[in-house]
C-alpha cells in the first residue's frame, strides 16, 4: 500500500524510561545496599515510560577539600535512552555539587532546592523554571526541553534523611502521578517519601480538654462531608516543630482527621486530592505565616474561598505545589474556629469540592452543619457559629505573581433552606461510635486519615494530550522528541534538524522522511497533509505508542 517502501528495517528501540546504576570504585557496601534498593524502586516506575522525565539520587557525599555537598554522580537514575536531551542534562548535573555548608568552588551550587529538602524534611517543587533562570542547573534543565522539578527527601524507617530524588519532568502534572507511584515502591524496599508519624508529632501536643474538642470535631466534618457531598473534609491546626531529626523553628500544620464523601476512586474525579493528603499527615505552612490559603486564614482569622486551586499562585512551591498542578478542576474553602475546650488554639476546617458546584449554596448549608455539631466552637472574634459571615473570595483567575481578591461574600448558614441533616438510627450509632473511640484512651496525635489505595485518575492532561511522541532514526541514530499535535510539516523538519544537528551530512544532499503506517509499510511525509494523517492515525489508534519516522538521504 505504501508509496515508499523503505529498505532499512526498522531498528530494535526500546525508548521507554530504564534505571541504571554505574556503581564506580570506592562505594562502601553501606552505599552499595542504599543505591540497590533505590535502582529497584527506579525499575519499578512504570508510569508514563515515555514522557520526557528524568528520576536521579543525590546522595551527601564530602569532596575533595572536605566540603559536604550533595552529588548525583555513580548513583542511580532513571531515564529514556532514546531521549538525548535528558542523556545531556543527566551528564551535566554528575559534574556538579550542591554545597551544604555555604562554599565551594565554580562547580558547586550553593544551596538550592535539593539542599532545602534535605534539611526541612519536606519536598520542594518548582511548577515553572522559567522564572529561576541563572542558575547553572535550571538553565540545563530549560535546554533539555524540562520545565519542573520536584526535591523528595528520602527516609529510612528509623526516619532518618538518607539523600534527596530530583524528579525533572515536561509537564507538571507528571510529578504527581510519578510521586506517588515511586513513594509506593519504595516503601516496598523500606524507604519513604514522608517522614514517619512518630517523628511529626508536637512535643507540647493540644492543652486542655483536647478530647472533648476532636470529637466534636471528627463529628461535625464527618456529618457535613457526607450530608454535602463534599470530595474531602479536614482539620488542621499550626504548632512551631521542636523535633530534634528536623528542623527547628518551622510552623508545621498537624492534620487531626479527614474524611471523604467518595470511597470508590473510579467514580471520583478528584481522587487525586484525596491521594495527596494521604501521603502527607504533616505539612510546612507556606513560607511565613499568611501566605497559601490556610495561612492567609490562621493570620487573619476570616474564612477563605479559591474557586479553582489549579491557579491559586500561593500554592507554588512546596509540596502544595504538587496537588494545585494536578487538579484542575476543584475548589477549597477554609474557615479557622477556637474551641472552648482548648482556648487559643486554632483549628482551620478545610473543604474539597468540584468546582462546578453551587459554592454559596454549599458553604450555607456546610456551616449550618458544622454550627449544629460543634457547641464548643466559635470564631476568633467570639462571635457564634451560625451568624452571617464574610468569606474572602480568591480570585485565583488572576494573573501576576499576586492573588486578587473579590469583594468578600456573604454566606448566612441555611440561607438557602438547603435540607438539615436528618439524625437517622445510622447516624446516631455513628456519633456514639466517634466517643467511644475517643474515650478508649486514643490520643489527639494517634488519628489519622486511611486514604484509599494509591493509584491515580488523572483526566486533567489537556496539554499531555495535545503532544504527540515521535522517534525519529537516520542511519545507526535515533532519538526520541515530542511536538505539538497541531505542528506543521515545516515544523518537523526543523525539530528533525535540530535532533540530529551533528548527525546529518551535508555532503547526502537533501533528504526524505517516511511515517509508519503498519509493520512495513511506510508512507511519504511530504506536507500538512501527510502529516495530519500521520498524527490522526497516531491520535486514534490504541495500538500506536509514538509515531516512527524514517529520515533517509536523497539519492539522486
Amino acid at each position: 500500500m505504501g508509496d515508499d517502501d523503505t529498505t532499512n528495517p526498522w531498528p530494535e528501540i526500546n525508548p521507554n524510561r530504564r534505571a541504571v546504576w554505574h556503581r564506580g570504585l570506592g562505594r562502601s557496601e553501606k552505599n552499595d545496599e542504599k543505591n540497590k534498593k533505590i535502582l529497584l524502586a527506579f525499575d519499578n516506575v512504570k508510569s508514563l515510560p515515555l514522557n520526557s522525565i528524568i528520576i536521579q539520587f543525590w546522595s551527601p557525599v564530602t569532596a575533595i577539600d572536605g566540603r559536604r555537598a550533595l552529588s548525583c554522580s555513580r548513583n542511580p537514575f532513571a531515564l529514556s535512552k532514546a531521549n538525548h536531551r535528558l542523556w545531556k542534562y543527566r551528564t551535566s548535573c554528575v559534574k556538579y555539587y550542591y554545597s551544604l555548608n555555604g562554599s565551594g568552588d565554580a562547580r558547586t551550587i550553593i544551596g538550592g532546592p535539593p539542599c532545602t529538602a534535605l534539611r526541612h524534611h519536606f519536598p520542594e517543587v518548582v511548577l515553572d523554571l522559567r522564572a529561576h533562570q541563572g542558575t547553572p542547573m535550571v538553565d540545563l534543565a530549560l535546554e533539555s526541553e524540562l520545565s519542573c522539578f520536584m526535591m523528595l527527601p528520602v527516609f529510612k524507617q528509623s526516619g532518618s534523611c538518607i539523600g534527596v530524588i530530583e524528579v525533572s519532568a515536561r509537564l507538571p502534572p507528571d510529578l504527581a502521578i510519578i510521586f506517588n507511584e515511586l513513594n509506593r515502591k519504595l516503601k516496598i524496599v523500606g524507604f519513604s517519601l514522608t517522614p514517619p508519624q512518630s517523628l511529626c508529632r508536637p512535643c507540647k501536643g493540644v492543652t486542655g480538654d483536647s478530647k472533648s474538642a476532636l470529637c466534636e470535631i471528627r463529628m461535625a466534618v464527618s456529618l457535613a462531608v457526607q450530608s454535602h457531598a463534599i470530595t474531602l473534609g479536614h482539620v488542621w491546626y499550626p504548632y512551631e516543630n521542636r523535633c530534634v531529626r528536623m528542623p527547628k523553628s518551622r510552623t508545621l500544620l498537624c492534620r487531626l482527621a479527614s474524611y471523604g464523601a467518595v470511597d470508590n476512586q473510579d467514580d471520583d474525579h478528584l481522587s487525586f486530592v484525596k491521594t495527596f493528603f494521604g501521603n502527607f499527615r504533616v505539612l510546612p505552612l507556606i513560607g511565613r505565616r499568611g501566605e497559601g490559603l490556610i495561612g492567609r486564614t490562621l493570620e487573619t482569622h476570616q474564612p477563605h474561598l479559591c474557586r479553582n486551586i489549579y491557579k491559586l499562585s500561593d500554592n507554588r512551591g512546596g509540596p502544595w505545589a504538587l496537588l494545585s498542578a494536578n487538579v484542575k478542576s476543584c475548589a477549597c474553602f477554609v474557615i479557622c474556629l477556637r474551641s472552648s475546650h482548648t482556648g487559643e488554639l486554632d483549628y482551620a476546617f478545610e473543604f474539597f469540592w468540584p468546582q462546578t458546584r453551587n459554592h454559596l449554596a454549599l458553604m450555607e448549608g456546610l456551616l449550618l452543619t458544622l454550627s449544629e455539631n460543634l457547641p464548643s466552637f466559635k470564631h476568633v472574634s467570639g462571635a457564634q457559629l451560625g451568624n452571617e459571615l464574610p468569606v474572602v473570595d480568591v480570585d485565583s483567575s488572576s494573573s501576576g505573581s499576586g492573588t486578587a481578591e473579590r469583594k468578600p461574600i456573604k454566606v448566612v448558614p441555611g440561607g438557602n433552606k438547603l435540607p438539615k441533616v436528618v439524625v437517622t438510627r445510622a447516624s446516631v450509632a455513628k456519633r456514639r461510635k466517634i466517643a467511644a473511640d475517643l474515650h478508649n484512651d486514643a490520643k489527639v496525635d494517634d488519628l489519622h486519615f486511611s486514604s484509599p489505595p494509591l493509584t491515580i485518575v488523572n483526566n486533567n492532561q489537556d496539554d499531555d494530550d495535545d503532544l504527540v511522541i515521535i522517534i525519529a532514526v537516520y542511519k545507526v541514530y535515533n532519538r526520541l522528541f515530542f511536538l505539538p499535535s497541531s505542528a506543521t510539516f515545516e515544523d518537523v523538519t526543523d525539530k528533525i534538524k535540530r535532533e540530529f544537528e551533528h548527525e546529518l551530512n551535508p555532503a547526502d544532499g537533501t533528504y526524505k522522511i517516511n511515517y509508519q503506517v503498519l509493520p512495513g509499510m511506510w508512507h511519504s511525509l511530504t506536507d500538512d497533509t501527510s502529516l495530519k494523517s500521520c498524527v490522526s492515525s497516531y491520535q486514534t489508534s490504541n495500538n500506536i505508542e509514538y509515531i516512527k519516522l524514517y529520515v533517509l538521504p536523497v539519492v539522486e
